[in-house]
């Protein structure tokens, strides 16, 4: 990652406490702020304590409670006003609904995800989100 830019925000939902973690400090250690919630509920209450809104958020699609990773990703793009490309990760794609996130950039990838393409597709989808928001078209 380029360390002359600003830290790339991630906000992570991952109810696998050991694979929440593992990517956090992977994504950490190649400079990104990451923070990690387990469902739902605790990823919205996270928002507020991010040090800047998430480039990119990168969603478990099974979570436990009502909310699924496209109602998290919809709910946090809502109180943000914009959207936020979002990666979307899942042991069952086939069951994952498309989230209603219009004009944002989503990818859904089957678990387990290599870790160098996790973070060039962090690092691109950084990017675009960044680039939508600076002209307006987020």
């Amino acid at each position: 990652m380029d360390t002359m830019r600003q830290p790339i925000v991630v906000l992570h939902v991952e109810d696998d406490e050991q694979l929440g973690a593992s990517v956090a400090a992977f994504l950490r250690a190649h400079g990104c702020e990451t923070s990690t919630a387990r469902d739902g509920p605790s990823a919205l209450a996270r928002l507020a304590q991010l040090p800047a809104a998430p480039d990119v958020l990168i969603m478990d699609f099974m979570l436990p409670g009502d909310m699924d990773g496209a109602d998290v990703a919809q709910e946090i793009c809502r109180m943000l006003g914009h959207v936020v490309p979002t990666v979307f990760l899942s042991g069952e794609l086939s069951n994952a609904a498309m989230p209603w996130l219009p004009g944002a950039p989503l990818l859904f990838i089957a678990k387990p995800v290599p870790a160098d393409t996790l973070l060039a597709v962090i690092e691109s989808f950084a990017s675009l989100g960044r680039f939508l928001l600076a002209h307006g078209r987020q």
